[in-house]
């Protein structure tokens, strides 16, 4: 059982420390594709060291929300990981406690409490950044539920380790329906990212013109 409870803590563990690796790796592909230099796949991670030694600016206007959704968006990629087998080939303790319906409304959570959080400020800014965060969640959100829905059809379960299990099958992972499937999921990452390739604001282009 304490291999288990210690399985389960690195697997959150190397959730919480890749993340910004993948992050890096879209940074770095992006430039490429731009024929640019770029930054080194491990900027994140300095980025990051930066933003935690600075210090917190909080609107006069803001209440408990702004300080509390941080955290609260924090957490919610961690409790899915602890849903999805990551790192072994079984499921470990916490796997069976919810489904991917479940995963997805525990995501869908960080979201909302951003959204909250940037029009807890009271400003005009932070009511357009979230307004258009939601737009683009309104977007995707469907079309993650239609591929929740058909995965479950055909793996008959909602559980993400049996799912999994099941997909694998050489039917299964042959079928031409499982990999448009993919490809609309991949979409829908990439909308909630905000990394589409083609999309390139004024500070990437200021900072290529610098490079």
């Amino acid at each position: 059982m304490t291999r288990l409870i210690v399985l389960q803590a690195l697997q959150m563990f190397t959730v919480l420390v890749a993340v910004p690796l993948l992050g890096g790796v879209i940074n770095r592909l992006k430039a490429i594709i731009q024929s640019r230099r770029g930054p080194s796949i491990l900027q994140p991670y300095s980025d990051l060291w930066k933003l935690l030694h600075k210090g917190r600016v909080v609107s006069e206007h803001a209440s408990w929300i702004f300080r509390a959704a941080p955290v609260l968006t924090f957490i919610t990629p961690l409790v899915v990981a602890m849903l999805i087998p990551v790192l072994t080939g079984y499921p470990l303790p916490y796997a069976f406690m919810g489904d991917m319906l479940a995963g997805g409304f525990i995501l869908s959570l960080g979201g909302f409490f951003t959204a909250v959080a940037a029009l807890d400020t009271a400003s005009a800014f932070g009511g357009m950044g979230s307004s258009r965060a939601r737009v683009v969640s309104a977007l995707a959100e469907p079309i993650v539920i239609l591929v929740l829905f058909t995965v479950v059809l055909i793996a008959q379960a909602t559980i993400p380790f049996v799912v999994n299990q099941t997909l694998v099958l050489a039917p299964f992972l042959f079928n031409p329906a499982h990999w448009l499937l993919a490809a609309a999921l991949f979409m829908v990452m990439l909308a909630e990212a905000g990394r589409f390739l083609g999309l390139v604001d004024r500070r990437e282009v200021l900072r290529s013109l610098a490079t």
